[in-house]
């Protein structure tokens, strides 16, 4: 294992953090994505989508830091399939059909992908 940089240690660590936030986040878009959908439901998705673009970026110093750790390029590859699906929320006109890709594809290959990059990255920051 890799001896991190306290500065690389605490960006895994907020990396992590941000994983669980955007699972908050996708939570609460899912059980408040109706026709009558909460104001606020526009801004956690922009939040969520702000957080997935720190994810990404947080990706190419991952790659740099574990170029020796095979498993992390299949697993930045997945992240970049989950943000391809959520995409698709742009092309779709109603809350229902929203909450629909949100509760059928979304959310169960982000905590798929989520569970898998969190056992990756925790041996490193849990100490």
């Amino acid at each position: 294992m890799s001896k991190l940089t306290a500065e690389q240690h605490h960006m895994l660590e907020q990396y992590d953090q941000l994983l669980d936030t955007i699972s908050e986040g996708l939570e609460y878009l899912e059980n408040n994505i109706t026709a009558e959908a909460p104001p606020q439901t526009q801004q956690v998705f922009q939040d969520v989508l702000l957080g997935l673009e720190q994810v990404s970026r947080s990706h190419d110093q991952m790659a740099v830091l574990f170029e020796e750790r095979e498993e992390i390029q299949p697993l930045i590859i997945d992240f970049h399939e989950v943000v391809q699906m959520l995409q698709g929320w742009f092309s779709l006109e109603t809350n229902e059909e929203k909450r629909g890709l949100l509760v059928e594809k979304v959310v169960p290959a982000y905590e798929e992908w989520r569970t898998r990059m969190q056992s990756f990255v925790k041996p490193y920051i849990s100490h």
